[in-house]
Parts: structure tokens; sequence; C-alpha cells
């Protein structure tokens, strides 16, 4: 006898034998025990599930010399017959070549004839969906009032090419895609029974490359199996069979996450050397970042990543030094490069460009850790401390890219040179305390002067305030006058919203105790603004741009760029905000 390749050897020969799709074989089972056979069925489904062979053991199961029965014995002459694609009353159409209505009328003239041995006459029509739209109309009659010993079973990849007029009359049963640990099993029984041995990295390629078709991952174990004499490693019998081995995915991912530019383009240049598909490549990188978000999330990883244990491990590991929102980020800019991919006409630079493009993505955190850091700050500006004082930290470190393409490391490690044992800790804030810690800002202790030299002296200590508080950002568009017993301070029009109410007097009452050593009464007006005359025009809107420039230089707003690893691009002075200047 002739050699039978994998797939026809191991096809399976009963209900219990078809893997992956019970409530298939189950509806069919009891549909036969219970006497309930219809006259057309529709199975649909990715290619290579079992389609086929599951309307090759429906037709066995009812033509049986020992049925109907759910079980067929494939001992009688019916059963090998069918078994053997040579049964007269099971005919096998392929609806690529018989498309026309010819065909059609054909077969409705030898339906009418009683099968020649069995019980019924079966037509198993492949690939339905390629019937022209006349032949379609031609079976409508004979799908609705079929002579009751035919049965049609239709199989087809794109059900949705099928005239809802015949999806009406069939029975629908829709194939599942199998999934990756039923293809390895299966693959290793194979393997197990015709004496050869591979490692299960290799079926696992396998099954992967498979996508889901047991027939596609047969086809590749059967070419394996004729490299399995020779003495190949196992990244070779990959690169023999034009499957992309799961290294290459890994060392891709790596050197993304580590900002390797360079060996992100060697990467993308091998691939493209060892005639691999860059399209499914780029499908396999789409594959791994979403696993890593599945991992990432931790909660419900389990059931939908198809990994073996070890390599689980290593994608926790992988998913650590690195945020969900950057793994979010990767995964969008792969999908959207598979589709540039497939309608570009030069893949290789395509895929080059999307590697380069993510390995010099900087590293995002998520919305909520930057909340509470910006909290942080203003709690700290309100205490009177420095921004650099508070500090929060994530339940893992914080890693950014090393832009001459080094492995990520800690923010305050690549400040320092010293690991940061606050980020061991799990979103704390971190605040010095004022007690033990010296103030923000202190002038040598001498006799506080009378008000009259406050007043004076009002230039220095509005230059005291640049670059220590901010309140100096209102204070030096103020003017200060002595009032009684008080400095009467004229603001202007546009701080009136933030200089209302005892907050802003008590933070002035600090600074002047830091600066004279005497918190002084404080008496708050709204400063005149002139509004006739060209010299007051031309002083406000040169006055302008000069705010700006001392807004964009304090140290509060630089050491908030420094701590939020921000960068400010723009100042804009709003004469209809409260604040003088606005960073975007």
């Amino acid at each position: 006898m002739s050699y039978q390749v994998i797939a026809r050897r191991y096809r399976p020969e009963t209900f219990e034998e078809v893997i992956g799709q019970p409530h298939v074989s189950r509806t069919l089972k009891n549909a036969i025990r219970l006497d309930r056979i219809a006259h057309a069925y529709l199975f649909s489904g990715a290619r290579g599930v079992g389609k086929t062979s599951v309307a090759r053991i429906l037709a066995k199961a009812l033509n049986c010399e020992k049925g109907p029965s759910p079980s067929p014995c494939n001992q009688c002459s019916n059963c090998r017959e069918i078994s053997h694609s040579n049964c007269v009353d099971v005919l096998e159409i392929d609806g690529a070549s018989n498309t026309g209505i010819d065909n059609i009328r054909e077969l409705k003239e030898t339906a009418r004839y009683r099968p020649a041995k069995g019980r019924y006459k079966v037509y198993i029509i492949d690939e339905v969906h390629q019937l022209s739209t006349a032949a379609f109309n031609g079976l409508l009659k004979i799908l609705e009032e079929p002579p009751a010993h035919v049965i049609f079973i239709f199989a087809t990849t794109e059900p949705h090419k099928i005239p809802a007029t015949v999806l009406s009359r069939c029975q629908r049963f829709e194939f599942r895609r199998l999934s990756l640990e039923l293809i390895v099993e299966h693959l290793k029984k194979i393997v197990s029974r015709d004496g050869a041995n591979f490692p299960d990295s290799v079926l696992y390629a396998i099954g992967r490359e498979a996508d889901g078709s047991m027939r596609d991952a047969q086809s590749l174990l059967e070419q394996l199996m004729a490299f399995s004499g020779d003495d190949l490693n196992e990244f070779e019998i990959l690169d023999i069979l034009g499957v992309i081995d799961r290294q290459s995915v890994m060392r891709t991912a790596e050197a993304i996450l580590a900002g390797d530019a360079r060996a992100c383009l060697e990467i993308a240049g091998d691939v493209y050397r060892r005639g691999l598909d860059t399209r499914r490549f780029c499908q396999h990188l789409c594959d791994h970042f979403r696993n890593l978000i599945f991992v990432s999330l931790s909660a419900g990883a389990e059931g939908r990543v198809d990994l073996p244990r070890e390599e689980e491990e290593g994608l926790r590991q992988m998913a650590a030094r690195t945020s969900l929102e950057s793994l979010h980020v990767f995964f969008q800019m792969l999908l959207q490069g598979e589709e540039e991919i497939r309608r570009s006409s030069m893949p290789k630079i395509v895929l080059e460009m999307l590697l380069l493009r993510m390995s010099r993505l900087p590293g995002l955190e998520s919305i909520d850790l930057m909340l509470e850091r910006l909290s942080a700050i203003e709690q700290g500006l309100k205490t009177g401390q420095s921004p650099s004082d508070c500090m929060i930290s994530e339940s893992r470190p914080a890693f950014k890219k090393n832009p001459a393409g080094g492995k990520a490391e800690n923010k305050n490690e690549a400040k320092t040179g010293e690991p940061d044992s606050a980020y061991e800790e799990d979103r704390v804030l971190v605040a010095e305390s004022s007690s033990s810690a010296p103030p923000a800002f202190s002038r040598p202790a001498v006799s506080p002067p009378t008000i009259s030299e406050a007043v004076a002296d009002w230039q220095s200590f509005v230059n005291f305030l640049e670059n220590r508080d901010a309140v100096w950002g209102i204070v030096s568009h103020c003017t200060a006058r002595v009032s009684e017993q008080s400095i009467e301070l004229e603001v202007p029009e546009i701080f009136e919203n933030s200089t209302n109410g005892p907050k802003f007097i008590t933070k002035l009452q600090e600074t002047a105790l830091a600066f004279w050593g005497e918190k002084f009464q404080w008496i708050i007006t709204k400063k005149r603004t002139v509004t006739s005359g060209r010299s007051s025009a031309r002083e406000q809107k040169a006055a302008k741009p000069s705010g700006a420039k001392n807004i964009a230089g304090h140290q509060a707003v630089q050491q908030a760029i420094e701590i939020l690893g921000a960068e400010l691009k723009e100042v804009k002075i709003s004469s209809g905000s409260p604040r003088e200047g606005r960073g975007k």
C-alpha cells in the first residue's frame, strides 16, 4: 500500500475521536440516537478543524450496516467504502469546480434515485460558498422538500457568502479553532506512535504556526518528520520549516523594552534574510504583547495564555520591567503596523521602522500615579516644602529607556547610582517632616524692621522670594505701601480670585516671618488698571513676556518638570485666568 500522509492516517473515524468540537459531536450523536435526522446541514469554520471529517463520520453513522448508530463500526463494507471515498451513495462534490447551474441540475437528477446499498444518499459539498447565485437558486427547491433518502451536508469557511435563503433551510454548526494545548497534545501522540522524538518547544512552535488548524499542524509535522534523520538543532529545524521561532519573538520584545534600536534592526534584517513572512512575524509579536498584557493584569490570566509554565514565568519577569500603559501603546502600534505591512510593497522597511519607533518610545506611567505626584507637590507647596522633598513610589521600580540602547534602569539609580529604597513601598507618599528639616529659606537673625522699613525694602523681599516660593508669581506684580499699622498690598485684577480669603494672607505672613522675622498685618486691595494712554498699553504689553519668562524659570516649575519627567513647551499669559501664566 502506498504511503499516506499524517493528515489522512490520523483522520478521526468516530465522533469520539473528533478533537475540539464536543458541541458538534454530541448534537449529531443525540440526533441519530433520537432519530431526528435533518435533511440539510451546514458546517462552517476555519480550515483544518474537522468539517469534512465530521461529514464523513455522519455519513458512516447513517449508512452503517449495524446502524443507524452514533458509533459506526468502521468494519462493514459501507463504512470502509466511505472511509476510502469510493462509496456510490456518498458523493463528495468540490464546490469550487462545480459552480454552475448545470452541475446543480445534474445533482437534482441523480438525487431522485434511491441509494444503491445504504439507507441514505449523502451529498457532501465542500466550499459551498463558491457556487454561483444561479446554482444556489437551483438548490432551493430540493433543499426545501428533498426526497426522504437524500441528505445534504455543506462545508464552508465563509458562511457569510451563502444566501440567507439557503442558510434558513439548513441546520448550522460552527466549528471552533483548536486551542494550542489540544494541538500540541495530539502532535505528541502522533510523534510517539511514529517513534520520533521532538522537544516540546518545536511542537509548540508548530502549533502556534497552525493557528488553530489541526490539518496545518499535521502538515508541518509531516515535513518535520522528513528532517528527523538529520542531525539538526531546534533552531535549524524551525528555520527549514519556515516557522517563526519563539526565541526571535522574545529577543525582539526584549530589545523593544530595553530601547535597543540596533538590536531591533538586526532582528528585522534576520527575519527578512531567513525568508520569513514579515506580516506573520508582526502577528506573533502582537500575540506576545497581548500575553504580556494578560500576565501584567495577573487576575484571570490563567486559561488565556497558551504557553508552557516556564515561558509564562519569563513573561511575568518581562512584564515587571514596564508599565501596563506602555504595553497598551506597543500593542496598538503593532496592530497598526501589521495593517501597514499587509498593504505595503516594501514590508521589510515597514517592519524596521515599526520596531525602531517602538524601541524609541519613552516609558509611560499610569494617570493615577501622575495625579498622586501632582497632589504630593501641591501638598508640599502648601506646607512650605520644596517639591523635591515629596516623592511617590510605585509597587515596582519605574524604568526608563536608555537613549544609547542599554537596558532599562531605575530612574533614581540613573541619578545617584544607588538603588532607591523608597521604591520598595507600595504607592506610599513619603514627605520629610518639617520639624526635623530646616526651613525652605531663611534670613540671618536680626532685629525685625518697622513697617516703613519693610515697605522701603520691598524689592529685596520680592527678589528673595524669586525661585523660592510660588507666592512670588503674585507678589512680584503687586505694589506695597504703609497703611497705619499694616502693609497695604495692591493686587492686580487678574490675581483677585487667587488672593481672596485668609490663605493668601497666611502665606504672606509666613514668608514675611522667614525674611524679616516679623509677620506684620496685611491689607489686600485691588490695584487700579490704567486703560488709557499709549505708554501704559506698551508697558502692559512688555510686562507679559517678562512674567512668562520668570514663571517658566521658577524653581517650583522646574522641579515639577524634573519629578514628572515632563517638558515645558509653551507658557501663555491669559488675562481671563486667575494665574499669571499657564504651562502647556
